[in-house]
């Protein structure tokens, strides 16, 4: 998790003295639900039950079976979220370097 804090700093070009405090926060939300059925879809499986999932990317995957009178899905979803608390240094006036010279604005703010 280290790791993954550190990389994720240096893609978000946080240099790591910067940082205050780090947090990570990480999501699963697991669904299942079923629900009955009649007619058509009787006739057609029989006594056969029909499982497949489906993977839309790497955080997202979806389940589901398809049984002689039910269906059943679940959907799992993951989520990670990262906090930098991080503070730098600013000039006050963005301006070039030659007209901080002229007018000596060489004030710099904490943001």
């Amino acid at each position: 998790m280290l790791q993954k804090l550190d990389s994720v700093a240096k893609n978000n070009k946080i240099k790591p003295k910067e940082i205050n405090t780090a947090a990570t926060q990480t999501q699963t939300l697991l669904v299942n639900g079923s629900k009955g059925v009649r007619g058509d879809l009787v006739e057609i499986l029989k006594d056969t039950t029909y499982t497949d999932s489906i993977q839309y990317n790497n955080l997202t995957k979806v389940y589901y079976t398809i049984g002689a009178d039910t269906v059943n899905i679940g959907i799992d979803l993951q989520n990670t979220q990262y906090l930098y608390v991080y503070e730098t240094k600013e000039y006050k006036n963005k301006k070039s370097f030659l007209k901080r010279l002229f007018t000596l604005d060489f004030k710099k703010v904490k943001k």
